[in-house]
C-alpha cells in the first residue's frame, strides 16, 4: 500500500472512532453532558463533546495498533506453528471467550448482584466476531480466512479491552466497546479495497516500488520451482514407466527360456 492510501486508511479510522465514541457517550452520559445542550449551557456541552472526541481518537488509535500487531502476528504464527496455527488461534479464541464471560464480567456481576448488566458485553463481542468473520470469509476469493478473522475480532478485541476492565467504573467500557468493535470490523473488511486501489494507481502511473520488484521476483521464483517440480515428476513417471517395461520384458524373456 502506498503512503497516500495508508494515510487515508489511518485518518478515516480516526474519524470513525471519534464519531462513534461521541455518539455513544452523548447517549450514556446524558445527565453529565448532553443535558447542558438542552439547558442552553453550550460551553459546558462543547467542553464535554471535545473530551469525547479526544477519547474517540485514543480508542481508534488503540484499535489501529491492535490491527497492525495482528498483521505482524499472523504471518509470524504461520511461520512458527505451520499447519497447526489455525488450531492455536481457536484455542486462544476459546480462552478469550472464557476470560470475557467468566473471569471478567460474570465475576463482577456476582459481586454486584447484577450479572446481566455485565454479561451483555462479552455476548456483543462474540456475536460481532462471528458475524464479521463470516462477512470477511465470504468476501475473500478462494481462501478460507474465517478463523484468522475470528481470532482478530474476538482475541485482539478482548486484549484491547483489558485496560478498561481493570476499573470499577463501567462507563469506560460503554464508551470503548462499541468503538473498538466497529473500528476493528471496518479495518478488517476495508483493508483489501485500499490495497487494491493502491495497486491500481501504481499501475496507472507506471510506478514500480522495491516491494513490487521483490514480489515479482518471488512470483517468478515460485513459478520456476513449480515448473521444476513438474519436470521432476514427469521424469519420475517416465523412469517408472521404463522400469515397468523393462521388468515386463525380462519376465517375458524368462518365460520364453523356460519353454
Amino acid at each position: 500500500m502506498t503512503s497516500k492510501y495508508l494515510v487515508k486508511f489511518y485518518f478515516r479510522t480516526l474519524l470513525l472512532g471519534m464519531i462513534i465514541t461521541a455518539a455513544v457517550s452523548l447517549v450514556t452520559e446524558y445527565q453529565n453532558v448532553t443535558r447542558y445542550l438542552f439547558e442552553g449551557q453550550i460551553g459546558e456541552f462543547l467542553a464535554g463533546l471535545v473530551w469525547f472526541l479526544g477519547y474517540g481518537l485514543l480508542i481508534a488509535t488503540v484499535s489501529q495498533v491492535a490491527f497492525f500487531i495482528y498483521l505482524f502476528l499472523h504471518p509470524l504464527g504461520m511461520g512458527i506453528f505451520g499447519r497447526i496455527w489455525p488450531y492455536v488461534q481457536l484455542l486462544l479464541v476459546m480462552y478469550a471467550i472464557f476470560d470475557l464471560f467468566y473471569l471478567r464480567f460474570y465475576r463482577f456481576g456476582l459481586e454486584s448482584g447484577q450479572v446481566w448488566s455485565f454479561i451483555w458485553i462479552p455476548v456483543l463481542v462474540v456475536a460481532a466476531g462471528f458475524i464479521v468473520a463470516g462477512m470477511k470469509n465470504k468476501s475473500s476469493e478462494g481462501a478460507n480466512i474465517f478463523i484468522p478473522a475470528l481470532f482478530y475480532m474476538i482475541f485482539m478485541t478482548s486484549i484491547t479491552l483489558i485496560p478498561f476492565l481493570s476499573v470499577e467504573d463501567t462507563s469506560w467500557i460503554y464508551r470503548s466497546v462499541f468503538t473498538l468493535i466497529i473500528c476493528n470490523a471496518v479495518q478488517l473488511l476495508t483493508l483489501p479495497s485500499y490495497i487494491e486501489a493502491s495497486e491500481k494507481e501504481k499501475e496507472e502511473r507506471g510506478r514500480v516500488t522495491k516491494s513490487d520488484i521483490n514480489e515479482q521476483k518471488r512470483t517468478e521464483l515460485r513459478q520456476q520451482e513449480a515448473a521444476q517440480k513438474k519436470k521432476e515428476e514427469s521424469q519420475t513417471k517416465k523412469r517408472k514407466s521404463m522400469k515397468y517395461k523393462n521388468e515386463t520384458r525380462m519376465a517375458e524373456n524368462d518365460k520364453k527360456k523356460k519353454k
